[in-house]
């Protein structure tokens, strides 16, 4: 271990990570008389986290920037009566339940929660892919507003409006002349690149005034958009985008961006590289394990996730020798007899595994810390494969099911800001 400095005051719950999975862990130990009686100390690289399924939303100004980001620090420190430490894990021994952060500083906890999230990076391969725009943490969300309003908007007024959070614009405040219209690339037909094209393309509607419309272009490996959800979904996101203006290219690989151009290939055998035109690219293609993953000396899957068992520890041995080590949220993936278990990655699985961990960790905390009388048995994570899906496009919204589609954007546009209200209320 590195050397450095010592905290001796060691914590019950060590969680590291305060995202989704992470502050609703602290909520929920928080709720319950054993859990109030718990010591717990949160490590964050951030002291406040934007509310991540509208970022889109938030970086083109439609919702106001200061009002979708919760003040994590404060709510922990304030509302829940916890430690907060800012700062990057670098090191931990699951043998001495010790983390070493990168200032030097050391933390230890009885039990220690790894809920460190996922990272929306693309491929090594792509050449040119530090010309991305990162966006989804709040450090690169304020350098993404900025740049995406300093391409759209000439006089640099936009560009201040947009990232001061004095936002967001009125619906047909100004629609401002059409002049040259910046290219700007979405690569990834999922949902959240689907919702980034679907917003930027709504700029051709209705913008901050002085804002010039974008041109954009979604690319997509796959046949078809959204492929996590059912076909008629697929089919009427693409209905609606290509109704916004946006160009399809699907079935299409990006290769390369360079200055001013992003090329892109027919995937499969043969076909020829094409450039098309591009001043700014969004990587919306899937997320990847946070690089801190691999410097963890934690089980991990083939593709660097945490591998924990059902009940979400991180050795699930059949007689367990380390059982205070967990790992949740979009870094873990469940391991059975059976195999890896599907995952959403979404946030509402982030809460069900922070519910499990609350009630696991005080099943654990009754008993002495060598566990004289063996390790209690804890309760197993419950195999979800679906849920409601919301998902914006521009002006159009639909709620998906399974097979059911109903495309409602009226209803649907509310109720996530709705949710998004209640996600800042439930902590602050």
């Amino acid at each position: 271990m590195a050397e450095g400095t010592h905290d001796d005051a060691a914590a019950d719950v060590l969680i590291l990570g305060a995202s989704f999975a992470g502050i609703e862990l602290v909520h929920q130990l928080r709720r319950s008389a054993r859990g109030r009686g718990l010591k717990i100390t949160v490590v964050d690289r951030q002291a406040e986290h934007p509310y991540i399924p509208l970022v889109q939303e938030r970086l083109v100004g439609r919702i106001d920037p200061g009002k979708a980001v919760l003040p994590t620090r404060r709510c922990v420190e304030q509302k829940a009566a916890a430690r907060y430490v800012v700062g990057d894990v670098v090191e931990l021994d699951p043998d001495r339940k010790e983390v070493v952060l990168a200032s030097g500083q050391r933390l230890r906890g009885r039990f220690i929660v790894v809920a460190l999230g996922s990272v929306l990076a693309p491929p090594a391969g792509i050449e040119g892919a530090e010309r991305f725009v990162d966006y989804k943490f709040e450090g690169e969300f304020a350098s993404a507003a900025d740049r995406l309003a300093a391409l759209l908007g000439p006089d640099g007024e936009a560009t201040r409006r947009v990232s001061s959070g004095d936002g967001p614009y009125r619906e047909g405040e100004a629609s401002g002349p059409a002049g040259e219209r910046p290219e700007i690339v979405v690569v990834g037909g999922g949902i959240s690149g689907v919702e980034l094209a679907g917003e930027l393309a709504r700029l051709a509607r209705v913008r901050p005034a002085g804002w010039r419309a974008p041109k954009v272009t979604l690319v997509h490996s796959g046949a078809r958009l959204v492929p996590n959800l059912c076909e008629r979904a697929g089919r009427k996101a693409e209905r609606h985008l290509r109704a916004q203006g946006v160009e399809l290219r699907l079935n299409t690989r990006l290769t390369r961006l360079a200055a001013g151009t992003a090329s892109v290939r027919p995937v499969g055998p043969g076909g020829d590289a094409t450039d098309v035109p591009c001043d700014m690219a969004f990587w919306s293609g899937g997320v990847r394990p946070a690089p801190v993953l691999a410097k963890l000396p934690l089980p991990r899957t083939a593709a660097g996730w945490l591998a924990v068992g059902p009940t979400l520890q991180c050795f699930a041995t059949p007689k367990p020798t380390r059982p205070d080590i967990f790992a949740i949220g979009d870094a873990a993936r469940v391991q059975s007899a059976t195999g890896e278990w599907p995952t959403m990655q979404r946030a509402i699985e982030c809460l069900w595994q922070a519910w499990l961990t609350a009630d696991n960790l005080t099943r654990l905390a009754r008993e002495a810390p060598d566990y004289p009388h063996g390790v209690p048995p804890l309760r197993p994570h419950k195999l979800r494969e679906d849920f409601p899906h919301g998902v914006s496009i521009g002006d159009k919204s639909l709620v998906v099911y399974g097979r059911l589609v109903v495309d409602f954007a009226a209803v649907n546009i509310w109720f996530r800001r709705f949710l998004m209200r209640q996600y800042i209320r439930r902590y602050s």
